[in-house]
């Protein structure tokens, strides 16, 4: 089994806390950190400009799919950001955690 680090960003704090909690109380991801980011982007075509909040999810391979659905379903945005990627080198400790933490 394999590392998955999925990454979104939501439009406040709360529908970050919300979400990630939900997917860790469900073993869909073993982690998931918040980080305020200010994201420059096009919408509607301008330019934009806002404060965001970005979520690092970390899961497994089996897992991923799952997540992806679950942030697209709950999601606030029209077109969420969900970003994923499977991580090679990661160490057997922390691998061992990830899979019993989403099992």
């Amino acid at each position: 089994m394999k590392c998955n680090i999925l990454i979104s960003t939501f439009s406040t704090l709360e529908e970050a806390k919300e979400i990630s909690h939900t997917v860790v109380q469900e073993k869909l991801a073993a982690c998931a950190n918040i980080f305020p980011v200010n994201s420059i982007y096009t919408w509607k075509n301008s330019i934009e400009s806002s404060d965001e909040f970005l979520v690092i999810f970390k899961t497994t391979s089996s897992n991923v799919s799952d997540l992806r659905n679950f942030i697209s379903d709950k999601h606030g945005y029209d077109i969420p950001e969900i970003i994923d990627f499977e991580v090679d080198n990661v160490n057997n400790s922390y691998l061992n955690w990830l899979i019993q933490s989403t099992s």
